[in-house]
Formats: C-alpha cells, structure tokens, sequence
C-alpha cells in the first residue's frame, strides 16, 4: 500500500504533504522466512517560499518499522546498507535474536534558489543506522549524516559563446551515528548551451582521505586515500536529426591505488518524425588495488583479503522508438554486455587505521594457483594455511525488451512486452572481448511475455 497526500497554501508558498507505506506478507511456506513480515514506512514534509519564490526552506521527516523472524532482521542489520556486525561496531548493537527494525531520517535545505544570478543553500541529510526504505523504496546506505553547502552563478541570457551557462560549487561532510568523521570533499560542476546549440557539462569532484564503513564488507572500518573523479559530457544540438554525444570519466585515488576511466559516444538518429533510433557503447578500463576478494578464518583471527582487480567492460545499447500512429507505438531495448577482471598482487588488511597507507595491509609472499584456488601459505612453513576460490571472472549479458502500447481509448492502453535475458559467466579471464560476445549465442535465453492493460474512469 502506498498512499500520498500534499496540499498547498498561499498561491503554492507553502507546501505541506505526507506519506505512508506498508508492505505485509503471509508465509504459507517456512523456506521463505528470510523475508521481513511487516513493514511501515512513514514521512512528512515541508516547503516554504517567500519573497516571489526567492527564497526557500525544505524540509521532511520520515521513519520505519519492520518486524519478522530471527533470521529476517538479521539479515537486515548485516546489509550492505548498514553491517551492524563491523568490528568495534559496538553503538549498532548487533543482536542476531531481534525481531524488529527501526529507524528515522529527515534533511532540512534553507537557501535562496532564484532572482539574479547567485544561488546558494546549506543543509543537512540524516539517516539513522536502523532505517530502511528497500521494500517499497530504494535506498544504498543508511548510519549517516551529511552537511553540504551549495554556491551557483547562473546566467540565463547570451553571453560570450553561450546562451547560458551554470556554474555551481558543493562542499560537503559526513558522519555516522557514532560521530566518527568519514570524510569531506568537493564537487565542482560547469554545465553550458552554446550558441550553436551544442551543450557541455562537466564535473569534478575531490573526495579528502576518508574513513570507508563498507569496503571490508563487515569487516574493520577502513582509511582510504583520497581520490580525484570527473565527468564530461558534450551534445550537438538537439533539435538536428543527427545528434551526436560523447562522454568521458576518470577517477584517480591517492598512493595511485585507483586508476579508472570510461569513454562513451553515442548517436541519435531521426529518419523520419516517427521514429527516433539510438546507438550507443561503452569502453571502461578499471585498475583498484584495493578490491575487496573475501574473507577466511585463521588461527583466532579473521583475514580480510583484498587485491588489485585489472578490469575491462564493453557495452553496446540500440533502442528505437516507433510512432505508428498516434495511438500505437513500438518500443525496442537491446544492449550485450561484456566484463572480464583478472586479480593478482592478493594482500590481507593488518591495521586498517594506520596513518601511512603501506601499513595498511601486508602482501602474501607464497600464493598458489592450482585447480581454480588460490593457496596461501601465510607464514612460510610450505604447509597450507587456507584457500580462497579465483576470483577471476569473464561476465557477458544480453538483455533486451520489446513493447507495443496501444491507447485504445482515451488514457486507457493495453501493453504487449517481450523480455528476454541471456547471462552467463566463466571463471577466465584470459578470453577477448570479441570471444566473450560470441559466447552469449551459447547461452539458453530466459524470455517472460507480459501484456498489461490499464482503464481510465471518471467517478
């Protein structure tokens, strides 16, 4: 159930709404006890304008509550979204016997958003350890609290080369719950329409040395080196039947541990006023040396094991919009994909707090490769210690969808869709590019048939 209210006051300055989810579930079958019971969510908020909508305050509060089974609420404290078990982790309180989760969250912006050509805010983002959002929602992480303050020059009028031009600077800091400091940074964007139509957009961000909850995944808290990312982005004009894009990233981190950069042109192109094709691909060359492989026991101890990943992903998409009447239409999605990463230079975390980067971890000496294991003899006593699986993979997908919408009276449709899926992986990394596309004709596809029909009343 999701329900939604909001009601506006004073010619729309003031903005007061609320909402309310539930999710609940009825297990006819014990294996599916892994899933939470009952789940609430709940928010209010606030917008308030003044001055002609020159300034503003925003402003919301929300909650959840999730009860179900031992098993369930484990689960959930130890997501990635919040891992209550993390070692000196002792403010979560990891209990594997609750039966019950809660949490609250809320953020609060006051700023000036229009009128000349400054525009600046400040506010305030929490997220407590225990909220979560995912059945009905979506949300990546919770246990923090962030501070961003935000500057603007906006110039809506032909200037220079440009028609506009918008350049905007965020600083920004982060806590958890605990009042550990995670790091700060700063993101600088540039985002442009030329006169010739074109557009530009860039970014570039700097994230300062930080403390990572997440990269052991459960595991200690991590210092990490800062790192240094940008985007681009450059259009030609939009209005043309020929439109090209390219974007490009980097990101670099410091001690050189990351190296990461993708390039992606595409092209849209309209033969006719009914039908829009697109063709895009993706090249990404990834190198981390501080990927995250697993975790063993050892002795009394536990080893968290990571390692420099030599990564490389190609994408391709074609999607074509077909408009053969104004009442019915055809849509096509398809896009293969191919990921290959080999691992090597495998290292354990020893002091995950240590100022100095190399005292961080310790290199293993004496690896073996041998029937898809990695052995590791961490002392030197030629005797067997523990064995990992070879993380090395060669991932290839092929997705693609087929949509027909016909509107067969006014705001009512009827939707025919084709979904169909191939995926497969093998544990080599060695193979091309090229073999790795051919491999997914070798793969048995899954396809899922759907038609979908919506009707439109008045009461």
């Amino acid at each position: 159930m999701v329900a939604r209210i909001q009601k506006g006051y004073k010619a729309g300055n003031t903005l007061v709404g609320g909402m309310l989810t539930s999710a609940n579930r009825y297990f006819a079958d014990s294996s599916l006890q892994f899933l939470s019971k009952n789940v609430y969510t709940g928010g209010i908020d606030f917008l308030q304008h003044w001055k002609d909508k020159k300034y503003f305050i925003d402003a919301s509060l929300i909650g959840s509550y999730i009860n179900g089974s031992t098993e369930a609420i484990t689960a959930l404290q130890e997501s990635s979204a919040r891992y209550y078990q993390r070692p000196g982790a002792d403010y979560l309180n990891f209990d594997t016997t609750r039966t019950n989760l809660n949490g609250y969250g809320g953020k609060f912006r006051i700023g000036k958003k229009s009128k000349g050509y400054w525009r600046y805010s400040t506010g305030v983002t929490w997220l407590s350890p225990g909220l979560e959002l995912n059945d009905l929602g979506y949300m990546i992480y919770a246990d923090e609290i962030d501070q961003q303050n935000v500057v603007s020059y906006f110039i809506n009028q032909p200037a220079s080369i440009f028609l506009h031009y918008n350049l905007n600077l965020e600083q920004f800091n982060t806590w958890n719950f605990n009042g550990d400091y995670l790091g700060s940074g700063t993101h600088f964007s540039f985002s442009s329409l030329f006169k010739n139509q074109w557009s530009l957009e860039t970014n570039l961000i700097l994230h300062s040395q930080s403390l990572n909850t997440k990269i052991l995944r459960g595991g200690y808290d991590m210092i990490m080196p800062y790192n240094i990312s940008t985007v681009s982005i450059l259009n030609t004009d939009k209005s043309k039947k020929i439109v090209a894009m390219l974007e490009y990233s980097y990101e670099h981190g410091g001690n050189n541990y990351l190296k990461s950069h993708r390039v992606q042109p595409g092209i849209t192109v309209r033969p006719v006023s009914s039908l829009k094709i697109v063709l895009s691909a993706s090249y990404e060359r990834n190198n981390n040396e501080l990927q995250y492989v697993t975790n063993v026991d050892f002795s009394t101890e536990k080893r968290y094991i990571l390692a420099l990943i030599d990564q490389t992903t190609l994408g391709l998409t074609f999607r074509a919009d077909l408009n053969l009447t104004p009442e019915f239409s055809i849509q096509y999605y398809g896009s293969p994909f191919v990921s290959r990463g080999a691992y090597s230079e495998y290292k354990h975390v020893t002091n995950p707090l240590a100022k100095e980067y190399a005292e961080r971890y310790d290199y293993y000496d004496n690896v073996v490769f041998s029937n898809g294991k990695i052995i590791i003899d961490e002392n030197g006593d030629h005797i067997t210690d523990y064995s990992i699986s070879n993380p090395d993979f060669n991932f290839f997908q092929f997705r693609s969808n087929f949509v027909a919408k016909w509107e067969y009276r006014l705001g009512s449709f009827i939707y025919f869709v084709w979904s169909s899926e191939r995926t497969g992986k093998t544990g080599t990394s060695g193979a091309s590019l090229g073999d790795s596309y051919r491999e997914l004709f070798s793969v048995h596809p899954k396809n899922i048939f759907l038609i979908k029909l919506s009707y439109w009343f008045s009461l």
